[in-house]
């Protein structure tokens, strides 16, 4: 390749090097004339004048202000003596921001972590000498690829409103077990408990139900990873909402009213007075039911968590895991839970008998 022809790519090598190689969240972060034309050399292998890099520099300027780029600044490039840093662009990734991508890859076992290093290798300033620490434990797993299949065939049949036929069944072990064929309609996906769940209308259910509102009792609620195979069948045996709006409402509430894997039939509002020997007592205890049921918590006027009383209104779906939460709210020394709602209690004493009985606890 010819010195003309290396000098018209120059200005790219250039702005890559600016991009990647300087951070712009750092002010220590800067670099010499040298420094760029040690660059260029290396990735070209031809010396070029320091005249040419002032000049450049003056076109990439101009090139990112003309883009309307530079974030709070007038020049993307500035000097400080001999030495030059870079301002924030507008659709620029932050250090924090990169960080958090690395800490989410790093920690679920549904995206393969090899990720990880082309995040770093995009942003090699947000990642190395101290930064290169992750204060974060990674959980290294290798994704199912077949899985991640099915999730882009999943995400392509929503978009397209493709019916969807899958084999779904029951964990046990590394194996699915007990699996069955369900023709379904995805409407979205949803994530919780660290995966996917595909929120679908089960298309037997919905055969005998009226559009639009009644279409909802049809909604299913499918974890990612109990799914063993998925096919399209196609937009003729698709079924939706006529209006998109309602559909955005049920599904909004069919979400906030799941807990964990399952969903809701109807949803119920629970009135709960937590009382402990301390402050710290009711806040660990509440902390522990508000991890779990995240949506619609309120905290009464009245609560007095100086005496160790906190009162508090659950809106959730009637689901079988409200159960379990709410005994784990028992298990917590000097914790005493008010559960203000027949239906509940009466169900949650079923319950509790019936794990009494397991145990062959006879004095209850």
């Amino acid at each position: 390749m010819s010195n003309s022809e290396l000098s018209k790519l120059k200005i790219l090598f250039m702005y890559d090097f600016f991009r990647t190689q300087v951070n712009a969240f750092d002010d220590g972060s800067s670099v010499s004339v040298n420094d760029i034309i040690g660059y260029l050399e290396e990735k070209t292998g031809y010396t070029f004048e320091r005249k040419s890099i002032y000049a450049d520099i003056s076109k990439l300027n101009e090139y990112i202000s003309i883009t309307n780029r530079v974030k709070g600044a007038d020049s993307w490039i500035t000097s400080e003596g001999r030495k030059y840093k870079r301002n924030e662009l507008e659709d620029e990734i932050t250090i924090d921001e990169a960080r958090l991508i690395v800490d989410a890859i790093s920690t679920t076992n549904f995206v393969d972590t090899e990720l990880c290093g082309k995040i770093t290798t995009m942003f090699p300033t947000y990642f190395s000498g101290q930064n290169n620490r992750r204060a974060l434990y990674p959980h290294y797993e290798k994704i199912n690829t077949k899985r991640m299949s099915w999730l882009n065939l999943i995400r392509g049949s929503i978009e397209e409103e493709n019916a969807l036929k899958i084999s779904y069944g029951y964990q046990l072990g590394s194996e699915l077990t007990e699996t069955s064929d369900k023709y379904v309609s995805p409407m979205v996906l949803d994530w919780d408990n660290n995966c996917y769940y595909l929120i679908a209308i089960d298309n037997n259910e919905a055969k005998t139900l009226e559009r639009d509102q009644s279409l909802t009792k049809a909604l299913r609620r499918y974890r990612l990873d109990r799914i063993a195979q998925v096919s399209i069948i196609g937009k003729d045996a698709f079924i939706g909402y006529k209006n998109n709006r309602l559909k955005e409402q049920e599904l909004k509430s069919f979400i906030e009213n799941s807990l964990s894997a399952f969903s809701g039939d109807k949803v119920i509002n629970v009135e709960l007075v937590i009382k402990g020997k301390t402050r710290k007592d009711v806040l660990k205890a509440y902390g522990a039911l508000a991890s779990r049921v995240h949506h619609n918590i309120s905290i009464h006027d009245d609560t007095k968590l100086d005496k160790g009383i906190l009162k508090i209104s659950l809106k959730t779906g009637h689901a079988p895991t409200l159960y379990t939460d709410l005994f784990e709210l028992s298990t917590f020394d000097g914790v005493d839970v008010e559960i203000n709602n027949d239906e509940v209690c009466r169900k949650y004493s079923e319950f509790i008998k019936k794990a009494a009985a397991s145990a062959k606890l006879q004095s209850l």
